[in-house]
């Protein structure tokens, strides 16, 4: 098993690998220089050369001795000033004609332009005094500017090699921890264990992987109490809406007989009662339903094809309760994301509550209205505001409100309504508006 590095060491040994890089690059350098020099093709500082033109030298002495050296010259005839022999750069050769003219050397910042003469011939030579290419086609580059930028292109390949292997490496260990944690509890997706190369992530992968069989075993372990809450409320609701049904069936019998006034009264009040149960036990399954599906929140609706279903619907529960209902669509929204079942289903219990407490003139609305990123279905009615203890907790489940709308309760198709919204990533706000009556808002994630 290989030597996790530290953050620290993996760090060392980066700045370690530039140090010995840029040693090696000194080095090549050094040795690049060398070869230059060894083959003639570089001048260097230092390599002035001592020339002696004695009387008995002559012309073709001289030009013999000069051609086997690295150096420019120009030989002249003492007398008449022509040029007899040389090998020089033309826009050198005012430098030249200078030196025969003074009989003296002359020298700038950079080059050094020697006097040798005798009583035949005088003798310049051209010595660089910094490091120079021979080949006159490469004098434009300064070899002193080839150094600075030799050095600067091998470091920066250097640094970016090393510091590109230093983040690329971070980035790995990052993006297995953000990979991790991002489907942490996941119960349909579980990844290769994949270490990471520095012992810090490491250990932080380790936790989470951890933390992951932890949670994943408690997701498990609520998805099979969800799993059993659902079968045993469904399993109530048939055992119940059996006698339910025997009752329905008593009752209706008992309609075709001839009954008092007061009778007929009760036999109503029972059936009323009886829908009521189906209604209950209805919601109690969708809830327990809700709790335990998996369905697609990321449905494409169109907009005005799910208001026209939802009026449809909406309108039989208004008229039964002889309500007068109105839909308001203020967006121009086409299409938006969500489950069409469920947030129908949340509505419906959300507009059958409205319903039930509206009063006097009965009225209800359902507003739609779109935000940046949400769009809100805001349902009023013109019944009794809802009270401060309403407001905290109407939307749980089971919640019965003891004080004012007549001990009727309302939690139940809430708390189905706040878990669809929590399904689309919205929520479910309780107010109660200026105008009056009770508002609930419906506000789910575009």
């Amino acid at each position: 098993m290989n030597k996790k590095s530290t953050i620290r060491g993996r760090i060392i040994r980066t700045v370690l690998e530039l140090v010995t890089g840029t040693l090696l690059s000194i080095l090549l350098f050094f040795i690049f220089t060398y070869l230059l020099v060894f083959t003639g093709q570089l001048n260097v500082y230092g390599s002035k050369m001592e020339i002696s033109v004695s009387d008995s030298s002559n012309l073709s002495d001289v030009v013999q001795a000069m051609n086997n050296s690295i150096f420019d010259y120009v030989v002249f005839n003492r007398k008449t000033g022509t040029i007899e022999e040389g090998n020089y750069q033309k826009k050198d050769l005012p430098a030249y004609r200078e030196v025969f003219a003074k009989n003296e050397s002359i020298s700038n910042d950079a080059v050094y332009y020697g006097y040798y003469a005798n009583s035949e011939i005088v003798l310049t030579v051209r010595q660089p005094m910094i490091p120079e290419f021979v080949n006159p086609n490469l004098r434009h580059i300064s070899f002193n500017l080839f150094s600075y930028l030799f050095f600067f292109v091998i470091e920066t390949i250097l640094l970016i090699w090393s510091l590109t292997r230093l983040i690329k490496e971070f980035s790995n260990n990052f993006l297995l921890i953000q990979k991790k944690t991002l489907n942490m509890g996941q119960l349909t997706f579980k990844d290769k264990i994949i270490p990471a190369q520095i012992q810090e992530f490491d250990e932080i992968l380790s936790v989470l992987y951890q933390k992951d069989d932890e949670l994943t075993n408690l997701l498990k372990s609520e998805r099979r109490e969800k799993e059993d809450l659902s079968f045993q409320v469904g399993a109530l609701a048939h055992d119940v809406k059996t006698p339910l049904t025997v009752l329905k069936g008593n009752l209706e019998l008992l309609e075709l007989t001839n009954l008092t006034v007061q009778q007929k009264e009760y036999t109503q009040s029972m059936n009323n009662s009886i829908v009521v149960f189906e209604r209950y036990f209805s919601s109690m399954i969708d809830y327990s339903r809700l709790l335990i599906e998996d369905k697609d929140y990321g449905e494409q609706i169109h907009l005005s094809e799910f208001l026209s279903e939802l009026s449809v619907e909406a309108k039989s529960v208004m008229n039964n309760a002889k309500v007068d209902f109105k839909i308001n669509n203020t967006t121009k929204l086409i299409f938006f994301k969500g489950n069409r079942f469920n947030l129908n289903r949340a509505l419906i219990n959300i507009l059958a509550n409205a319903a039930r407490y509206s009063s006097g003139e009965k009225k209800v609305t359902l507003t739609i209205i779109e935000e940046t990123e949400y769009i809100n279905f805001v349902v009023w009615n013109n019944g009794l505001p809802f009270t401060e203890q309403s407001l905290l907790n109407a939307d749980k489940l089971f919640y019965t409100e003891n004080k004012g709308r007549n001990n009727k309760h309302y939690g139940l198709g809430l708390a189905f309504a706040k878990q669809v919204a929590t399904r689309h990533l919205g929520e479910l706000f309780l107010s109660n508006p200026d105008r009056g009556g009770a508002q609930v808002t419906l506000l789910i994630k575009k």
